[in-house]
């Protein structure tokens, strides 16, 4: 049966499975950490983790608000435990790339990417142990397609409103939040591939991510004393790369919420009738 039209690809059953799989995923991610793939190991279990928190999110209907809360702090230590040094490593690599294209000096010494320290492999199976535990106690499996699409249509609403607000001039933190809601819409739609326009809004949720994902680092960067010197070459590079990067975000912004919340789930809602 063709997947767009088969109602079971949008169930409880079939959300339960995908989560159970990245929870799989992640453990055989930790497991793998001590060999010379514990670099590729590390970044695939951070994403694996995003992945699992947009998932839950589909499943909010029938997770208690302290049971997410529960969850949302497991896979964010697991997160955190896999991002040591991470934040100098970008500063780093964005400041050497920055300096070759427009061959202005950094203002700090650039070494060698440093190794990072391993993260501890029992410390960040207690946690997956903890997390898989918390989602046995759901009733993630009962959950209709309908219920699936109203949460579904949430993350989106919600970054439809980030947008706007990013649009009339809240910027910084409203840019990370709605950085956030973009991915959970991405990894959602991924998982729930079936439905109207998930083609077009995963290419666009991928793009609109990684624009968001590169004025986040500039931003960080723009914080740090050395580069936010006023009238400062650094200062005024940085200032024009976000200016430029803030009319493409914007941009690519209203082609993915479009169309509005209500229109959206109700084409969601419209599928499911048709394939039943």
């Amino acid at each position: 049966m063709n997947r767009a039209r088969d109602p079971s690809a949008t169930s409880g059953q079939a959300l339960r499975r995908l989560i159970d799989a990245l929870v799989d995923a992640a453990q055989r991610d930790v497991q793998r950490l001590p060999s010379h793939h514990e670099a590729v190991a590390t970044h695939q279990l951070r994403v694996r983790m995003k992945k699992l928190l947009a998932l839950l999110r589909l499943g909010r209907d029938c997770i208690p608000d302290h049971t997410f809360e529960a969850m949302r702090m497991h896979i964010r230590a697991v997160k955190n435990a896999c991002a040591v040094n991470r934040d100098h490593v970008v500063r780093d690599k964005l400041v050497e790339k920055l300096s070759r294209r427009f061959h202005i000096a950094p203002k700090h010494k650039i070494g060698a990417v440093c190794k990072l320290p391993q993260p501890s492999t029992t410390f960040l199976q207690h946690q997956l142990c903890a997390l898989g535990q918390l989602i046995e106690t759901t009733r993630i499996n009962h959950l209709t397609p309908e219920q699936i699409i109203a949460s579904h249509a949430i993350t989106y609403r919600k970054g439809r409103r980030l947008m706007k607000e990013a649009y009339n001039g809240e910027r910084d933190a409203t840019l990370h939040r709605w950085r956030h809601r973009v991915k959970d819409l991405h990894y959602q739609t991924l998982a729930l591939v079936g439905l109207p326009g998930s083609a077009h809004r995963v290419r666009r949720a991928r793009k609109l991510g990684r624009l968001l994902g590169r004025e986040r680092d500039l931003a960080n960067l723009a914080k740090e004393p050395a580069y936010a010197v006023k009238r400062g070459a650094w200062s005024h590079l940085i200032h024009e790369h976000r200016s430029q990067l803030l009319e493409r975000i914007l941009l690519m912004g209203h082609k993915m919420y479009n169309p509005a919340p209500q229109h959206f789930h109700h084409k969601m809602e419209k599928q499911l009738q048709t394939g039943e």
